[in-house]
């Protein structure tokens, strides 16, 4: 067993019992379709039940049996990854922990019910559950742990080669944080523009 396996099984077992409560509380509580505002006079945050029976945004709803499957690849890659890591950190244990928790949330919701709950909604920014947010967390956390890899790499290196290996960790974090707007902007765009401005 690795190191970190305990941490991976200790925060997805976290990640997903919390993501379970909050919807059963949402749904029992509240109930689909209605919306309650935790800070009076302040709309802008809400927590509202919705189904999802699509992707993110609520996309391709008729594709659902594909969106029902496709996490157990998601987490066979994942897995297998953490595992071909020989000394994994805890910032890596970290992140495949949240992205397993949160995927394995999602994954019971479409087995159980069929579709996903929704109850977060922030704005006019599309409604998302604990799961979700644990995964986008991950890919954060991922990307942080790759730059660390990368600058450790480059301090390791022999001195002749430190300052080439320092360039090429600094040329690679720019290419993540660029990939990281590009996708933000991209789901702003999909998610939030087009619907208020063109599917109306």
């Amino acid at each position: 067993m690795k190191p970190g396996a305990l941490w991976v099984g200790l925060v997805a077992g976290a990640v997903l019992a919390l993501d379970q409560l909050t919807k059963f509380l949402v749904v029992q509580k509240i109930g689909m379709g209605n919306a309650w505002y935790p800070l009076p006079n302040f709309e802008f945050f809400r927590i509202a039940g919705t189904y999802n029976t699509g992707t993110a945004c609520g996309y391709f709803p008729q594709l659902s049996i594909v969106f029902t499957f496709a996490p157990f690849l998601i987490l066979a890659a994942v897995i297998w990854f953490y595992r071909s890591q020989a000394k994994p950190s805890w910032l890596l244990s970290l992140a495949i922990g949240l992205i397993i928790g949160g995927a394995v949330g999602n994954l019971l919701d479409r087995l159980r019910l069929g579709y996903v709950v929704d109850f977060v909604a922030v704005g006019t920014f599309p409604i998302f559950n604990v799961a979700d947010a644990a995964v986008s967390t991950a890919v954060v956390l991922m990307l942080l742990w790759s730059l660390r890899e990368e600058s450790h790499n480059a301090h390791s290196s022999p001195t002749g080669e430190t300052a080439a290996a320092s360039k090429a960790s600094w040329k690679l974090g720019a290419v993540f944080v660029g990939i990281l707007l590009a996708l933000a902007a991209l789901t702003y765009f999909v998610c939030v523009l087009i619907p208020a401005n063109f599917l109306r």
